[in-house]
């Protein structure tokens, strides 16, 4: 039987390694991953180049905004939940208030896209009211999905967490085969299949998070609040880093299909960003209980495997990308999709950049050193910005933006993770 702590029972530990976490989390993780490429391609293939700009637009915002603004909650819930069931605390009460804080975010976020609804329809979403009411629901649903996955990945429940992975994917999977079958050709179906999938997924896995509610110590505001608005400034700019580019491209390109046919490149270009994702979901759960258990070597070590494997899977993805990018584009799109093989290269470095910055982002989260963190996303997006006026074409600006945040986002975390000292401060 577990021990007791300040009077209440003990969770269990959770038994799984980063090892076999990663490797329960990917099996859901490639499904998702799946589902994205299926999603793009056919959806791209069924509205053609010019209404898969809208599409595309609606994707980069749904996972800017809704990962922005909720993954700083998975990653402070499961840092909580692992540090109290490294000590044998329950996390009940670290989970209501984190859900209490979440909600409020969601309401801010909900009431801001209201006020700028006419502007986003007219100039993002070609004049299409349904998109925007679509994002709406996207952003909902995901803030629900990031709240339960770190209930999952703080209490070591990684086959919920890879089941609510995989249910999304697949329903993704399903509808848009569906859609894409009885022949419908405008954006709007594709849009509410993209908001419907992970709030399936929500509800499906529900069962398992309510699991993960165990009776502990009161939870005071400071327990994830303290830092939560630098982890909120991490998140949205380190997703602006990394989305901002379609965005971009429909604005300093507004009459073309430059958007789509951008988003369809990125989509060959950051397939080894699917398979990152799911040393990620694992990794900050990992480093948290080391710090908890004060084993400053298990921390390092643990950040050195993930650091060289992330290392590798970005130098396959450049080699793939400059061997057959191009054709593999044309291949899943169709001959309507085109892009140069050096701008498909240069997207495909970018991504390997961008993953080894998450890499010290998730050490410098652990270590709690939650300024640092939100400093150099936002001067890696400031670069973004400083990036696009340069006197260029809006493709290679924009790839230029790219690159230039991405490298200055990895040298600024990973400088600031050498010279941290291994152990969690506030």
């Amino acid at each position: 039987m577990s021990a007791t702590t300040d009077g209440v029972p003990a969770s269990p530990r959770p038994s799984r390694s980063v090892a076999s976490g990663t490797l329960t989390v990917g099996i859901g993780l490639v499904l998702l991953g799946l589902s994205a490429t299926v999603y793009l391609v056919l959806s791209a293939r069924a509205v053609g180049p010019r209404e898969f700009a809208s599409v595309s637009t609606l994707w980069t915002l749904v996972y800017t905004f809704g990962i922005g603004a909720f993954l700083p909650f998975e990653q402070e819930l499961g840092r909580a939940l692992a540090g109290r069931t490294e000590l044998g605390r329950g996390g009940g009460p670290v989970i209501v208030r984190t859900m209490q804080a979440a909600a409020i975010t969601l309401v801010i976020l909900l009431a801001a896209g209201a006020a700028l609804s006419p502007a986003l329809v007219d100039r993002l979403f070609d004049g299409q009211w349904s998109l925007l009411f679509a994002l709406a629901v996207a952003v909902a649903a995901m803030a629900a999905q990031y709240l339960t996955r770190g209930m999952f990945s703080g209490s070591g429940r990684f086959g919920w967490y890879s089941a609510q992975l995989g249910i999304e994917g697949g329903v993704r999977i399903i509808g848009c085969v569906a859609l894409f079958l009885i022949g419908l050709d405008v954006a709007g179906p594709y849009a509410w299949l993209l908001a419907a999938a992970p709030l399936i997924s929500v509800l499906a896995t529900a069962p398992g998070a309510t699991r993960a509610i165990q009776p502990g110590p009161p939870s005071p505001w400071t327990e994830i609040s303290a830092n939560l608005g630098w982890l909120l400034l991490a998140a949205v700019c380190a997703q602006g880093v990394a989305n901002a580019a379609m965005v971009a491209v429909a604005l300093l390109a507004p009459e073309s299909d430059a958007a789509g046919q951008f988003l369809a490149a990125f989509v060959i270009a950051r397939v080894p960003l699917f398979l990152f994702q799911a040393v990620q979901a694992v990794l900050l759960p990992g480093l948290a209980r080391a710090l908890a258990a004060e084993d400053r070597a298990r921390f390092r070590r643990e950040l050195r495997r993930v650091l060289a494997a992330t290392g590798a899977v970005a130098a396959v993805g450049v080699a793939g990308a400059a061997a057959v990018g191009p054709q593999v584009l044309r291949l899943a799109f169709g001959d309507e999709f085109a892009l140069g093989r050096v701008d498909i290269v240069v997207l495909a470095a970018a991504t390997g950049i961008y993953m080894i910055a998450l890499v010290f982002q998730s050490g410098l989260v652990a270590l709690e050193r939650h300024r640092d963190n939100g400093l150099g996303w936002a001067v890696a997006l400031a670069t973004f910005v400083l990036a696009c006026l340069v006197p260029l074409s809006a493709l290679h600006r924009v790839e230029l933006a790219l690159v230039l945040s991405c490298v200055v986002a990895a040298v600024l975390l990973g400088a600031r993770l050498l010279t941290a000292p291994t152990r969690a401060t506030s």
